[in-house]
């Protein structure tokens, strides 16, 4: 199922730039563009999928965590969950947004990324969102806010462009 996967660190760009070019983990499925409400999730991980299949992940390294994002499907192999989580290693608490951005297979948005509400993560704390989506095939990723600098930080790319 993986197509092709390029080592590429987690990209940190304003979120007022133009594009930015990232590796692309691409894995056959189908995927959705329209908007989602993020909610928090309980305990769980991005593969925690519920009734629907977990079909793969994309992650992103930072020098102070990883940023992963799991693509749930429903049995019609189409896409209907995205859950975004950002694992905190160290330093001091940071006010982000988690959420997902529609690319094309490059990695550059071709969408608005799509954010949940604001919170703190924490050094040895998990933050998870989960985001319900409809029907439409395409490539996401992840992607976390920090609403102090506006940097956006983002995971590789997955999804069938």
């Amino acid at each position: 199922m993986l197509d092709r996967l390029l080592s590429s660190p987690v990209v940190r760009r304003r979120v007022t730039a133009v594009a930015v070019l990232l590796g692309t983990w691409a894995v056959t499925c189908a995927g959705s563009a329209a908007l989602a409400v993020g909610t928090s999730v309980g305990a769980g991980s991005v593969g925690d999928c519920g009734t629907l299949s977990f079909s793969g992940s994309a992650f992103g390294y930072l020098d102070n965590g990883t940023l992963s994002a799991g693509f749930c499907v429903s049995g019609t192999r189409s896409l209907r969950r995205i859950n975004v989580a950002y694992d905190k290693a160290k330093g001091g608490p940071t006010t982000i947004r988690l959420g997902y951005q529609r690319t094309d297979s490059a990695g550059v948005g071709i969408r608005k990324p799509v954010y949940g509400s604001t919170v703190t993560a924490r050094a040895g704390g998990t933050t998870l969102r989960s985001f319900s989506l409809p029907v439409s095939p395409g490539c996401y990723h992840g992607v976390m806010l920090n609403t102090a600098t506006r940097f956006q930080y983002v995971t590789k790319v997955w999804g069938d462009c």
